[in-house]
């Protein structure tokens, strides 16, 4: 199986909530970042979430900022360990209502060994916190 199936096959199985699968795919100290990798106390979900239990917090948090929408996938690119995927999407804030639509990229890196060692998912910033209503 190619990286690029291997990533394909993780988002899928985070999409249809079999979040064990997609753990099992992951290297025990796997790093998942929203877009920055400092902690805030404005976004939950900003930082490095480390570990299998950190990628439970990183799709909990998810699960419970956001109510999930459209997620499109316009390209897919793969070179020796990496995977970059970039595409559109749109959610809604829960706590206030919003709509929160962005351009995205995303980076994964695999290990030697197969298994995925760093999601770095990046967004929209500036649009997402407008949508949380925690904006500067």
């Amino acid at each position: 199986m190619t990286y690029q199936t291997q990533a394909e096959q993780f988002l899928s199985n985070v999409f249809t909530g079999e979040l064990d699968a997609a753990l099992a795919a992951c290297a025990d100290d796997v790093v998942f970042i929203s877009t920055r990798p400092d902690a805030s106390e404005r976004v939950a979900a900003y930082g490095s979430h480390v570990g299998h239990e950190g990628a439970r917090r990183f799709f909990q948090i998810f699960a419970d900022t956001l109510e999930p929408g459209e997620f499109e996938v316009q390209a897919t690119i793969a070179q020796g360990a990496h995977v970059v995927m970039y595409g559109r999407l749109k959610h809604t804030a829960r706590a206030t209502g919003r709509p929160f639509a962005s351009d995205w990229a995303l980076i994964m890196r695999f290990n030697d060994d197969g298994k995925l060692a760093l999601y770095h998912f990046y967004e929209d910033t500036a649009a997402l916190e407008w949508a949380l209503g925690v904006g500067a």
